[in-house]
């Protein structure tokens, strides 16, 4: 999906260089994802984005994916940036002659990433994970990529899982929703606490927190809920004691 913001804003006249040359460019600051199709390794996805909105110093972008050998959906997308000034890493508004360009009055459609009818917890155990940022996790300007914190997210569901005594469940991700505050760097600490933050009939959904260990800065939280399988690969009822064991946390925790 970032590649094909980018090459959507080159298509139009906006290339990397362009915005490097007039010392702007774009962050992430929102992400909502919904997972609808499984894609495997060889397959086509096409990719189809769109501007929905510009306002102030935001711009929401819309994106569509679909698997080229039978057109299923595969998942639907939406991403809300902000227009910076590269120097004083500052939000700067967005020029007024582009939001008379995007402007529209269309809905927006609902993404669905939300648990339906969820029941919010109140004491789940927070489980915490360290790392350190790794150079391959950087980006151009030497921030860690933004589909990196989702894989963070991840492994740090899979260790609580296994903490809990629960490793191999079979679990679907059906999305995320994630929203950025500020870059993680080279070399730095990381700590992620993740807990089950709703109940529902069929899934669970999690929230991650990721910090700088060292600051204590947040700098990402991710919501990210998920679908319980049977041993046919058909959603089904969370076991009670999957989720009590997730709940509680490790034993003489």
């Amino acid at each position: 999906m970032q590649e094909a913001a980018i090459e959507a804003s080159t298509a139009l006249g906006f290339s990397p260089e362009w915005y490097r040359e007039h010392g702007v460019g774009w962050v992430v600051r929102r992400l909502s994802v919904r997972y609808l199709s499984p894609v495997t390794y060889g397959d086509e996805v096409v990719i189809t984005t769109w501007i929905s909105g510009v306002r102030g110093v935001r711009s929401t972008r819309e994106y569509d994916l679909t698997r080229s050998r039978d057109g299923a959906r595969v998942a639907r997308g939406r991403a809300e940036w902000v227009f910076m000034d590269a120097v004083s890493g500052q939000p700067i508004r967005v020029p007024d002659e582009w939001a008379a360009v995007y402007a529209t009055k269309d809905k927006l459609e609902e993404l669905g990433v939300r648990l339906d009818g969820p029941h919010p917890t109140t004491d789940a155990h927070r489980y915490t994970s360290r790392r350190r940022v790794q150079f391959h996790e950087l980006d151009l300007v030497q921030h860690v990529n933004h589909a990196v914190y989702l894989q963070w997210a991840g492994q740090a569901r899979f260790d609580a899982l296994q903490a809990a005594g629960h490793p191999l469940e079979r679990m679907l991700q059906t999305g995320h929703e994630i929203q950025y505050f500020a870059p993680a760097l080279d070399n730095e600490n990381i700590e992620i606490v993740s807990w089950v933050c709703e109940l529902g009939q069929m899934g669970v959904a999690w929230t991650h927190e990721i910090s700088n260990t060292d600051t204590r800065k947040l700098l990402a939280r991710a919501y990210s809920p998920m679908v319980f399988l049977n041993a046919e690969g058909q959603p089904a009822i969370v076991p009670p004691q999957t989720i009590e064991d997730v709940l509680r946390g490790p034993r003489g925790s």
